[in-house]
């Protein structure tokens, strides 16, 4: 079972990917068509009800394969000139027969055999306004057969189709079953794998933007230990989790280096501490901490750590100097909220297992943590699934592009992202920010060229 952003991302990352997402709707029509086919006499009158955007596609391509065995007629809900997508004005001209629109909707439903719903696709949120309340309820009082395409119009809401079938794609969504969906038949749509386990801007589907009446901290409070022994990396992470919109990022670092931070950004909130005393309750009310950018090794650095980590319930980002510190202390760390950000030789050292994605699945598994194991190809996994994330390209091998990766991530998760689906969406902009710094500057580009192409990769994504 997949929820309604499960498939916008696969959507998402296939266009990305693949191109054209005219092949998938083609196919969708063909399924629809081929079901239809398989349950119903040739030469029955069908009514095809469309609404304006791609779930209408699909509901046209669907009568365009079926013209040939059955008597098809198209009735869009509201006309031809409300078409949203350039799919659905794409599958409308591809289609030669029968096209009603608007007012005729009770005589066709007479005249029809059987109803094809294509009004609503997924993500319908709310009660369902005219003219589509008062249609369903016309196709649910019609008696005729009723087929719905990928979903029940209106799935979730008080005016729902209630189909006799209903033809879904790629797998069922989430909230269908038989009581509300009929029989449900599952069609293979051709999504390919990199669609489906490799990471790109659909992952950022599972952000969700800032609320109009939201206040500061509602979108993201992070707390970085870091930057105790080198003061840079601290920054790298801090303007990583900045760019993504993260809106408080506070640096807990020694006195050494809090006049240096303080100095690179007005935004970043500096805290100086000793690493065998910090406010913990204040670093407690961060949605989320990432320890380990450039704070050095000690075993004063150990003990005021996992003080921290035993007493705090919510999401925790390792990197760095933090997982090579902690790599005897894995079975401590069970139950935690847990994110691990290690390259390869780090890998090796925090959990003692050669680098490679099995391992990684395994010991994600075994540890309860979500892992992201850095590389040319990163992977991503919590045990259960794994996403991979490929692209961006060999000067990213510089110092730096690990900490800011990390500071991605870790402001993702403060702002609620899940683990998994933030550290796929962090793994693809990281790998974007540094393609478009080589588009500008081949291999000349620096990690600050990287942290102000971030938000250029945000803004061209993320509202898709």
């Amino acid at each position: 079972m997949i929820s309604f952003l499960d498939q916008k991302r696969m959507d998402l990352n296939y266009q990305y990917r693949n191109g054209d997402l005219f092949v998938l709707m083609t196919n969708a029509g063909k399924g629809v068509s081929s079901v239809i086919w398989d349950n119903f006499k040739p030469g029955s009158s069908i009514l095809i009800v469309c609404g304006t955007g791609n779930n209408a596609g699909d509901g046209i391509m669907a009568a365009k394969f079926l013209q040939d065995k059955f008597r098809v007629s198209v009735y869009l809900i509201k006309g031809k000139s409300s078409m949203k997508t350039d799919m659905a004005r794409k599958a409308l001209r591809s289609f030669k027969g029968k096209i009603y629109e608007i007012d005729e909707i009770e005589k066709l439903l007479e005249d029809a055999d059987i109803v094809v719903d294509s009004l609503l696709g997924t993500g319908t949120n709310g009660e369902l306004r005219e003219p589509y309340a008062s249609v369903i309820k016309k196709i649910n009082k019609s008696g005729k057969k009723i087929v719905s395409v990928d979903i029940p119009s209106g799935l979730g809401t008080g005016t729902m189709v209630h189909p006799d079938i209903t033809v879904t794609f790629t797998d069922i969504k989430e909230g269908m079953n038989s009581s509300n969906s009929g029989k449900i038949e599952i069609v293979d749509i051709g999504i390919p794998d990199n669609a489906i386990n490799y990471s790109g801007p659909g992952d950022l589907v599972y952000l969700n933007p800032p609320e109009k009446d939201s206040h500061k901290g509602d979108n993201g409070t992070l707390a970085i230990i870091g930057g105790w022994s080198f003061h840079g990396s601290a920054v790298i992470s801090s303007m990583g989790a900045l760019s993504v919109g993260t809106d408080l990022v506070r640096v807990y670092t020694t006195r050494q280096n809090y006049n240096i931070i303080s100095s690179y950004n007005p935004e970043i909130i500096v805290r100086e501490v000793t690493p065998d005393s910090m406010p913990l309750d204040e670093i407690r009310k961060h949605k989320a901490i990432l320890i380990g950018p450039g704070m050095g090794i000690s075993s004063i650095y150990e003990k005021s750590i996992l003080s921290l980590i035993s007493s705090y319930d919510g999401e925790i980002i390792l990197d760095a100097d933090a997982l090579k510190m902690l790599s005897s202390h894995k079975n401590s760390l069970m139950g935690k909220k847990i994110t691990v950000t290690p390259h390869r030789q780090e890998f090796l050292r925090f959990y003692d297992e050669d680098p490679t994605k099995g391992n990684a699945e395994i010991l994600s598994r075994h540890y309860g943590f979500t892992t992201v194991l850095k590389g040319s190809t990163d992977t991503i996994t919590d045990g259960v699934n794994t996403i991979l994330t490929d692209g961006g390209n060999s000067r990213m091998t510089m110092g730096g592009t690990g900490d800011l990766l990390a500071g991605i991530i870790s402001g993702l998760i403060s702002k609620g992202m899940i683990r998994l689906r933030a550290c796929s969406a962090g793994t693809f902009v990281n790998k974007k920010a540094a393609e478009i710094s080589f588009n500008s500057k081949s291999y000349f580009f620096s990690v600050n060229d990287m942290i102000e192409a971030i938000p250029k990769v945000m803004k061209l994504y993320f509202e898709k």
